[in-house]
């Protein structure tokens, strides 16, 4: 009997064992996949591709060093000390042509058709997880690289995928890129569900995915990262707003210098701001009477903008759509944009898309996918148009990231009516009520524009709300991990309320 007794527990315990490691097993195998869609410039772009001459389109394709080909331009150079100068007079027409000789090697631009050139493409394309790419996130410590290494670390490099596209071409074949992607991920996992993370420009690439295929129940949860779904208004500069003004120049210059204690270049902002309020003044004066002349625009845009950048469809899809009309008016008068090409016809069927942003995202969650914005808040616009003064992320505007906030202006704080409620920001420039998903939306001010960093509160937090390891809503997040919907970054990258 004792015989039995013992053998039936050893057997009790083997099974025991064998169900214990099975359901580890089973468990891992269970994770959710996590694909992270970079943003604009993120991920390298190639001229021959897969060839000996394979080389890569640096610096906006304005070659390998950047400020060597500045510097070595003495027309420019020339032309450029000119402006704070006003006793000298600038030649308007060596200028151009010196910018105009700048680019002129550039192979960033796509065809007349919004079309990316035969030869070019991304060179990593990669349909394997992390655990085969490590080189990509090991020693990342900003930006997607340090968020791919941060959900490595949540959910291991075999569950997290990286999708490498050309940011060039058009936000809606990129779309059906990523969803072929998809099919291919959930094929090889054996899976129903994935989760995806969206950062800047591939944020717009979510929101186009949604709009063609968001209810399909494909995606567990969806994470935007200073998403560019509502476009940026520094584009409007393509509606002929081009605005400048010696005090918002300034005070932009002060902004990028001080207000970020993880920010980028502020020794580049201190050098130009060094050259004092009375050179800036003329320099303005200079470029506002640069504008006023019609020949002027049309000759930067048309030898300049145009054979550089002109044609490239995801620069004319972060225009906000209200913006889109006028400036399409504007850019086929001046002989800027073909409305027969088929670079208009990708952007006008994109900005469609993007006029259904917000419903959208309120679908795709009652459909039954997480979704999560972050939203970053601290500085000012770009001031080169008339919306410098917008709280903007240093590069998106904060109230198109986050899908509708009402927001203060730069240095202002908010009144009245908006400046009550829950969804209002203790230091009164957030307003989060207007956003299409105000429980769902943070926002995380002095986190500039892809700052992320490594093992940051800001970071984690995204990968955390990726992961599945909180809900995503504001109250659940503020319980688990005192995160409030409103934070500030700082120097130690942790997040306190703002």
């Amino acid at each position: 009997m004792k015989r039995i007794l013992k053998n039936f527990l050893c057997l009790s315990f083997a099974a025991l064992m064998a169900f214990t490691s099975a359901s580890v097993a089973f468990a891992k195998e269970n994770v959710t996949p996590v694909i992270l869609v970079h943003g604009l410039g993120a991920n390298p772009v190639y001229e021959n591709v897969g060839t000996d001459e394979q080389k890569e389109i640096a610096n906006l394709g304005l070659g390998d060093n950047l400020v060597s080909a500045i510097l070595g331009n003495n027309d420019l150079v020339c032309e450029v000390l000119k402006m704070i100068e006003p006793e000298r007079d600038v030649d308007e027409d060596k200028l151009i042509n010196a910018l105009a000789g700048l680019i002129k090697d550039s192979q960033l631009n796509c065809d007349k058709n919004g079309n990316v050139k035969k030869g070019q493409g991304v060179a990593n394309y990669w349909e394997e997880p992390l655990s085969k790419h490590k080189d990509y996130y090991q020693n990342a410590e900003v930006a997607e690289s340090a968020i791919a290494r941060q959900l490595v670390k949540e959910v291991g490099a075999k569950n997290v995928y990286v999708f490498n596209y050309d940011w060039r071409q058009d936000i809606c074949k990129t779309a059906k890129d990523l969803n072929t992607f998809i099919k291919n991920i959930k094929k090889k996992r054996k899976c129903s569900k994935v989760s995806l993370v969206g950062c800047s420009l591939g944020g717009a690439v979510l929101s186009a995915f949604i709009d063609a295929n968001g209810f399909k129940n494909d995606v567990k949860r969806y994470v935007f990262v200073n998403p560019a779904i509502m476009g940026v208004d520094v584009a409007r500069a393509y509606a002929m707003d081009i605005k400048f003004s010696k005090k918002s120049i300034i005070k932009y210059l002060k902004s990028m210098e001080t207000s970020f204690q993880n920010g980028s270049n502020p020794a580049l902002f201190r050098m130009i701001y060094a050259l004092g309020d009375v050179r800036i003044g003329y320099a303005v004066d200079y470029l506002n009477e640069f504008l006023k002349d019609e020949k002027n625009v049309k000759k930067l845009f048309n030898k300049v903008i145009k054979p550089w950048i002109g044609n490239i469809p995801s620069l004319w899809e972060c225009i906000p759509n209200d913006s889109f009309d006028k400036a399409v008016k504007e850019m086929s008068k001046i002989g800027f944009l073909d409305k027969k090409s088929g670079l208009y016809k990708k952007i006008k069927a994109y900005h469609s898309v993007q006029g259904r942003v917000k419903n959208n995202l309120k679908k795709v969650k009652k459909h039954g996918a997480s979704v999560a914005i972050l939203a970053s808040y601290g500085t000012m616009g770009i001031p080169v148009t008339s919306k410098a003064y917008n709280q903007t992320d240093v590069l998106i505007d904060t109230k198109y990231a986050s899908a509708g906030a009402t927001t203060a202006k730069y240095g202002k704080k908010l009144s009245g009516k908006n400046a009550k409620g829950k969804y209002v920001s203790k230091d009164k420039i957030i307003n989060a009520k207007t956003c299409a998903l105000p429980d769902n939306t943070w926002f995380l001010k002095d986190v500039q524009h892809m700052r992320f960093k490594y093992n940051s509160d800001a970071t984690k937090l995204v990968a955390r709300l990726a992961a599945g390891k909180v809900k995503s809503n504001i109250s659940a997040v503020k319980k688990k991990y005192k995160i409030s919907q409103f934070s500030k970054e700082k120097s130690d990258n942790k997040l306190v309320k703002s």
